[in-house]
């Protein structure tokens, strides 16, 4: 009898257009620049969390086996109730076959999955605005009780925010000839400019080495609001320069990130968040 076997294959390519001079760049497969590795006991594995899409099946037969490959895109995510994931709208797949879950390990380091029953994309992001590039998970069961659930920011409160907690689980290193090291959580403290609670989209500067990168879409940026661990931001997309000295290769992560503004669109989230749990 043939055995049916199932893998996915880790898609590490980030989802990229052609660009101009200081253009963003939207990341599929994003990761952190700069930071520490992140240790099983550390609070932030259950603040930013392993948000994958498994998707595009191949089947493959032999006199032995059906083995079924799947695309794996790899983002983050973090969880605002127990059954809701905030992440960014390009992690989402836009197809019948995808799978979107989270992976949270266990006390014995195994992984536990946890499928999303419903997704939601911010509608004008469907309609190709760039800057309402957020989404929700719905998941099908609740998440383990250790995980943390971030608070939301008041939607025109002044936060006074200069700096925020990033992580992610995607790339150490923007220049595609180097080794991504993608897949193992990191975070690093990044500074804010260009922050007002009316924009629906805030800066972080990464130009001293560190900030997020391909592998990172959908993870949190993070601050203590009131005394509270608040989500005031879904990391979206980097800036890099395209006029390269002779030699130099370039660098995707090196300039600013952007990251989707929480405050703005709060009121999308809530309403969203509504309609998932009354159905």
């Amino acid at each position: 009898m043939r055995k049916l076997l199932i893998f996915g294959l880790l898609l590490l390519t980030a989802c990229q257009e052609s660009l101009q001079n200081g253009e963003v760049s939207p990341l599929l497969d994003d990761a952190i620049v700069g930071g520490r590795e992140v240790d099983n006991a550390d609070p932030v594995t259950r603040q930013a969390l392993n948000f994958r899409v498994f998707h595009s099946p191949v089947t493959k037969e032999d006199a032995e086996s059906i083995t079924t490959y799947y695309k794996v895109s790899q983002c983050t995510g973090s969880a605002i109730s127990t059954r809701l994931i905030l992440t960014a709208a390009h992690c989402i797949i836009q197809r019948e076959d995808a799978s979107h879950r989270v992976d949270i390990k266990n006390g014995e380091g195994q992984s536990i999955t946890y499928k999303a029953a419903k997704v939601a994309v911010h509608p004008k992001y469907l309609e190709g605005d760039k800057n309402y590039d957020v989404a929700l998970a719905y998941l099908e069961a609740d998440l383990p009780a250790d995980v943390e659930i971030l608070h939301l920011p008041q939607k025109e409160a002044l936060m006074g925010l200069t700096s925020v907690v990033a992580a992610g689980f995607g790339r150490t290193d923007g220049r595609p000839s180097q080794p991504g090291n993608s897949g193992i959580l990191r975070t690093v403290e990044l500074r804010v400019s260009k922050y007002a609670p009316t924009l629906p989209y805030f800066m972080v500067n990464q130009s001293e080495g560190k900030g997020f990168c391909q592998g990172d879409s959908g993870g949190p940026a993070m601050a203590m609001i009131n005394g509270v661990n608040t989500v005031v931001g879904v990391a979206s997309k980097t800036t890099h320069k395209m006029e390269l000295a002779p030699g130099e290769e370039k660098n995707l992560c090196i300039l600013e990130g952007q990251y989707m503004n929480v405050q703005f669109h709060l009121d999308w989230i809530l309403t969203e968040s509504a309609r998932f749990i009354m159905q």
